[in-house]
């Protein structure tokens, strides 16, 4: 059942339009929170629940316009100077825009949304007849809130992000205003946060657990992008010089094969070609350009889960910001929200002290953490640092061998750097007890695994007492992908040039053998030599004499081919209905013939030789 039939054009429009004008709206928040008699402030957010309210009166969800008006009319008050603005006040306003959320998820699902909780409109009440929306309830230590039954903030990413998508279960029957204002003071924050953010941990992503709660619906990705009309423009004037070149081309063409050239036909003919070369670069580039989107898109979302995650913990955190208009592919920018997500929760959870830690050991009460993105060469740098206790090599050296990961004799065997990449393990955590929040040794395993699918890198470096940053490198697009092109045989192959140091000689007499694995010794470091034909299940064909050194993660070895064809940029074409193992996609080379793009990352996990 669709509640808006024949309304269709008009919802996306406004779900498109408001949804972005809600994430404004919380950023705005947040800096009000820092500034509460910023009038520009005051009254920006006041217009974005009414522009909202509007809207959502075209479309009859009345359930929206009252909170929107609700929210709307507290804020006519504290601009006015009737109310001030309090840390239990902001509560319930980022509580109701969270709940203004899943109303656009109803919509996105053609439902009209049901009421908001009464707690909410309860507590939205009480700050509008100027009395206390809750009684603060003193910080919870973040071990008990698990047990306690208070808020899981794994809800309250999904409420950010978007990553939820669906229509509420239970109807909540209006609250007559009377009654909310009499059951105003009674409220609890813990009940509050969790009726607007509430979610048990089975309802997780990647939990095991069948999904249970107040939404059900799992949401796709947007397949629809937003792009500047210069860059359409460009694209149009460059397919029209093209179709200019294109007809040059053809008349000469025509010329040659009439018997009718002149001496200078030939060096048209050379002219046209690199013109239409050029034409064609700068073209795709232009085509690029319309996929790519500020990252800031996804940054504005971070620092109202950081705050609100920071505030259950009782900590003081603070998400700065910059590089928000670095761009980026936006298919990339879809598939980075869950990554981000665990990197800043981990910097609120484990990272930053709480305030008498910080005190104690000469810092500020308020802890800073960074989000920042910048574009280096035709990559993208998005980097995550906090000010907190940072790690210690050791312990997490310790707990590894405790938690049996790895053996003694490996972990006394590795540098500073390699015991803090431990963390990255499957099943490594080093919280004791079990929370909403951590402890479950899930989360950064994920990170990494997430950044690898985007052919990206993450690494760390921590100072104890000083601090973590975590680096995560990115290609620009995925769409195109420089490629170093191999032949084993009179089959082409591709491998990621990202992943290409240099290109040496193989030859038998170089070649050590140590248990029956091949090794050679480059500038004094013992190397592993690996065919691709043993990779790729091929037969060996000969003893090849040129090899690829490669690095891939903390792992180099050499790549013995046949010969080489080049390199080149290559448009990826995925195979989504059949992917071989150890295949990234396919692209066609300049000949027309199929070339098939390797996935190193997953050929070397599969290849035992490549990593002893």
């Amino acid at each position: 059942m669709n509640d808006f039939a024949g309304m269709e054009e008009l919802l996306q429009d406004f779900l498109q339009e408001s949804s972005d004008l809600l994430s404004d709206v919380d950023s705005k928040l947040l800096n009000l929170e820092q500034s509460p008699n910023d009038s520009h402030l005051l009254n920006d957010i006041f217009r974005g629940f009414h522009t909202i309210k509007g809207g959502a009166g075209f479309l009859n969800a009345n359930e929206l316009v009252s909170l929107c008006h609700l929210t709307e009319n507290l804020f006519d008050r504290l601009r006015n100077a009737e109310l001030r603005l309090n840390a239990e006040i902001m509560d319930a306003i980022l509580a109701a825009t969270s709940e203004i959320r899943h109303m656009f998820s109803a919509l996105a699902q053609g439902v009209q949304p049901t009421a908001a909780p009464s707690e909410l409109l309860a507590a939205l009440q009480a700050a509008l007849s100027g009395q206390s929306p809750a009684d603060p309830a003193p910080a919870k230590p973040a071990q008990t809130v698990a047990a306690t039954g208070g808020p899981d903030w794994n809800q309250l990413y999904e409420a950010l992000t978007g990553n939820q998508a669906s229509t509420r279960t239970a109807t909540a029957a209006p609250v007559p205003k009377a009654a909310t204002a009499a059951a105003a003071p009674e409220i609890d924050v813990a009940a509050l946060k969790t009726s607007a953010f509430g979610r048990r941990a089975s309802d997780m992503p990647g939990s095991s657990a069948p999904p249970t709660g107040r939404r059900d619906a799992e949401s796709t990705k947007e397949n629809t992008i937003r792009v500047d009309t210069e860059r359409l423009d460009q694209v149009l004037n460059l397919s029209g010089e093209i179709g200019l070149t294109k007809n040059r081309l053809n008349q000469l063409r025509t010329e040659i094969l009439l018997g009718t050239t002149d001496p200078g036909t030939l060096r048209a003919l050379d002219e046209a070609v690199n013109q239409l070369d050029m034409l064609v670069v700068s073209l795709q580039n232009s085509v690029m350009k319309t996929r790519m989107q500020p990252i800031g898109r996804l940054f504005k979302k971070f620092p109202r889960l950081a705050r609100d995650l920071a505030r259950q913990l009782g900590k003081e955190v603070e998400l700065v910001l910059s590089g928000e208009e670095t761009e980026i592919d936006k298919t990339m920018i879809e598939d980075l929200n869950d990554p981000l997500v665990h990197l800043i929760r981990n910097a609120v959870d484990h990272g930053v002290e709480d305030t008498a830690q910080r005190l104690a050991a000469g810092k500020t009460a308020k802890s800073l953490v960074q989000l920042q993105a910048r574009q280096v060469g035709d990559h993208i740098i998005i980097m995550i640092a906090d000010d907190g206790k940072g790690m210690h090599p050791d312990t997490i050296r310790a707990k590894a061998i405790e938690k049996g990961l790895i053996t003694a004799e490996v972990a006394n065997n590795l540098d500073e750097t390699q015991c803090l990449e431990l963390i990255f393990l499957p099943g490594f955590s080093t919280k004791d007890q079990i929370s909403s929040v951590s402890g479950r040794g899930v989360g950064m395993d994920v990170v990494k695994t997430n950044i690898q699918k985007l052919n990206g890198t993450v690494s760390i470096r921590s100072a104890a007492g000083k601090g973590t940053e975590l680096t995560i490198s990115l290609p620009l697009t995925l769409a195109i992908l420089p490629v170093l092109l191999v032949r084993l045989g009179e089959q082409s192959f591709a491998a990621p040039l990202s992943m290409v140091r240099e290109i040496i000689s193989v030859k038998a007499e170089h070649l050590q053998h140590v248990g029956g694995k091949a090794n050679m010794v480059v500038r004094g470091e013992v190397l592993p030599v690996v065919s691709l034909a043993s990779m790729i299940g091929w037969e060996e064909s000969g003893s090849p004499e040129v090899g690829v050194l490669m690095h891939v993660d903390s792992h180099s070895f050499i790549l013995s081919v046949d010969g080489f064809d080049g390199h080149d940029d290559v448009v990826i074409k995925s195979m989504d209905t059949f992917r071989p193992k150890g295949v990234a996609g396919v692209t066609m080379s300049s000949d027309g013939e199929i070339v098939l793009i390797l996935d190193i990352k997953e050929l070397l996990g599969m290849t035992p030789a490549a990593t002893h």
